[in-house]
């Protein structure tokens, strides 16, 4: 799918044309709705990180019996490689996941990749069923801990996992008293519980 800036004074205001409907529409639907645009020069997104950035946008899951939003720290290689080996383990069971480090933000990164990987996590959520969320840290990453508040309000089944075997509150919640309690103060140890879970469902 081709991607064009539809306003010269907006680097993040970006169209694509829909074939179905024979006109050009906003790709971020949560900022510019979802009208279709008319009388404007188009000039063609090229950079490849946008275009990537942009098709996961458009597509967060793919397909799977489960779409599976992977929230957690992805600040370094542990986090990251903890959040992917979860994200496999669900994905080779046949669940959909979308895990948020599989599009990056560097210090390079331009304004309409940091607005797509945004609002994709914001879609990705919204679409989501169940959120697996790594809680692992001395105190829960603050992206996290956002993510697990929003999925509550949009009544989402949460799963808080922590292979930590710290301890850093008390011996029953294993979390700030908060977001224990968005997790109906439940942690699972490692993923295979998470699954078993997953799959009573």
């Amino acid at each position: 799918m081709k991607y064009y800036y539809a306003d010269p004074c907006d680097e993040v205001f970006v169209v694509y044309y829909d074939e179905a409907k024979k006109g050009y529409y906003p790709v971020f639907k949560e900022k510019y709705g979802e009208q279709p645009i008319f009388s404007i020069d188009l000039k063609e997104v090229s950079g490849k990180k946008e275009n990537e950035a942009l098709n996961k946008y458009m597509d967060p899951y793919g397909t799977g019996k489960k779409n599976i939003y992977m929230a957690g720290p992805l600040f370094n290689e542990g986090d990251r490689y903890s959040n992917q080996l979860n994200s496999d383990a669900l994905r080779q069971k046949g669940y959909a996941t979308f895990l948020p480090q599989e599009v990056v933000i560097d210090k390079d990164s331009s304004k309409l990749v940091k607005a797509a990987c945004f609002y994709m996590d914001f879609k990705a959520i919204n679409l989501c069923e169940i959120v697996v969320a790594n809680c692992n840290g001395i105190d829960i990453d603050s992206g996290t801990a956002a993510e697990i508040g929003m999925c509550y309000a949009l009544n989402k089944k949460i799963f808080a996992y922590k292979s930590d075997v710290r301890n850093y509150y008390n011996e029953d919640f294993k979390l700030n008293n908060f977001v224990g309690g968005l997790v109906d103060n439940k942690v699972y140890s490692n993923i295979g519980e998470i699954i078993e879970e997953i799959e009573k469902l």
